[in-house]
């Protein structure tokens, strides 16, 4: 995949064109893209007064056709079978559309250029997701893909969008279209232009692997032979905090997109580091680290690499984890006597438990910040569960399925990703944030220690 490639959005109607820098220098597919560019957020996209806030009690029927290749185009033939199938997936995945099957649109095909919307109105499709994909240039030629959503019952033009980048960035437009259909019909991103970072066994070594939300496009960041841990994506995708154990013992590491450099930022004074997070700004990264033994959690600023202790407790606290607003973190502690999740501000004061029970850890909140999901073991297995912070109710999300750890929220709360050895071998796993349609991820490999990027 050529680092140099750029994926270009022209919002259709407006004079104004958008460029996306689709892959980073360092690591292909990742980089500064990861947020939503500023296309995708434009409000002209949106042109029809449907809009769905919160969980929806109803899925929207939409028709996704398969995209016409134009004249004197047909070597795009296979990437406009691949859009659509992506574009499908991707829409089914978010829980907000019911994507009408294949099957059914057969039978229906533009005439005359003209798109026949009543007809998928008549089988009960609200919107209609169309387009183009044609090749420009002999040299180097390009994807010219033209994505367009419609109501079909007004016939009008709800948004569209031409996307242009090398063949090799099929998925990433695909991927794009159906982030602007959600955005369309919602006002906000879904996931899929998101990634995963996991941890993978590579013989008797554990290396980070980035993948795209569906498992597709897997890319190795770390190659030390050594163990690196507890990865997690800055707020703007363009860093990683992890822990290797590269120089011997558990070292704060930070990875950049931009030249894929990896910079030892330990403070000094640390020892045995864990579980890093990065504040919702992205100017601290909360930690944990042992002197004399017992855990605390520390707070680093990153751009002095200055960090200073918050908890002073007699038992081990770890695995920080920041509110929305950055004026809390939850964390595990057992100074109670068993593991239990706290809530802190984040200054360390005020700090109270949360959980009772056997033990509790793994805290992960809620982008909404309405909610805390965490690891509970009980009868020997871990499962999933979720804990409303307003009602303080709890909410069973994994049983009987072997062990399910380290949940991770989409940064649309709307899913979870988390590892699970239900099938003997960790693999990870997604489920909505209810706890419905857990579906595995096949990465190739043992795979724990998710986090999914914004």
């Amino acid at each position: 995949m050529n680092p140099r490639s750029i994926l270009r959005v022209t919002c259709r109607g407006f004079a104004a064109a958008t460029v996306f820098t689709a892959l980073g220098a360092g690591l292909p597919g990742f980089g500064p893209h990861a947020a939503p560019g500023p296309a995708a957020q434009d409000p002209n996209a949106a042109g029809i007064g449907i809009k769905i806030t919160g969980s929806s009690k109803g899925q929207i029927p939409i028709a996704v056709t398969e995209y016409q290749t134009t004249a004197g185009s047909q070597d795009a033939a296979g990437a406009s079978r691949s859009i659509q199938q992506i574009i499908s997936r991707d829409l089914m995945f978010s829980g907000l559309f019911n994507v009408l099957p294949d099957s059914l649109l057969s039978g229906i095909s533009p005439v005359a250029g003209r798109i026949p919307l009543k007809d998928y109105a008549a089988l009960g499709a609200e919107g209609v997701a169309y387009g183009t994909v044609g090749l420009a240039g002999k040299s180097a030629p390009e994807l010219v893909v033209e994505g367009l959503l419609f109501d079909s019952r007004s016939e009008s033009l709800i948004s569209g969008k031409r996307y242009r980048g090398g063949p090799d960035l099929t998925r990433s437009i695909a991927h794009r279209i159906a982030n602007d259909i959600q955005i369309a019909y919602t006002g906000r991103s879904g996931v899929a232009t998101t990634r995963l970072v996991f941890v993978g066994r590579v013989g008797g070594a554990k290396e980070l692997f980035v993948v795209d939300y569906d498992g597709a496009n897997l890319r190795q960041i770390t190659k030390n032979g050594s163990l690196n841990l507890s990865p997690a994506w800055s707020p703007d995708g363009r860093q990683l905090a992890y822990v290797s154990y590269a120089q011997g013992t558990p070292r704060l590491y930070l990875y950049s997109a931009e030249d894929g450099t990896k910079v030892n930022a330990t403070p000094a004074g640390s020892d045995l580091c864990s579980a890093p997070e990065w504040s919702p700004d992205g100017q601290l990264v909360a930690f944990s680290s042992a002197r004399e033994g017992n855990s605390e959690i520390y707070v680093l600023d990153v751009a002095s690499n200055r960090a200073r202790q918050i908890t002073f407790s007699r038992g081990a606290d770890t695995a920080p984890t920041w509110s929305p607003s950055g004026r809390e973190l939850a964390f595990t502690s057992d100074r109670s006597g068993r593991p239990q999740i706290y809530i802190m501000d984040a200054e360390g004061a005020n700090a109270r438990a949360i959980t009772t029970g056997e033990y509790n850890e793994s805290a992960s909140w809620s982008p909404a910040g309405d909610r805390i999901a965490y690891v509970s073991r009980s009868e020997g297995r871990f499962d999933i569960y979720t804990r409303d912070l307003t009602s303080g109710s709890t909410l069973r999300l994994t049983q009987g399925s072997g062990n399910n750890e380290n949940p991770r929220w989409s940064p649309d709360g709307r899913h979870i990703v988390f590892s699970s050895n239900r099938t003997r071998t960790y693999r990870l796993h997604t489920m909505d944030a209810d706890g419905n349609r857990q579906e595995a991820i096949d990465t190739g490999m043992d795979s724990t220690m998710p986090d999914w990027s914004h």
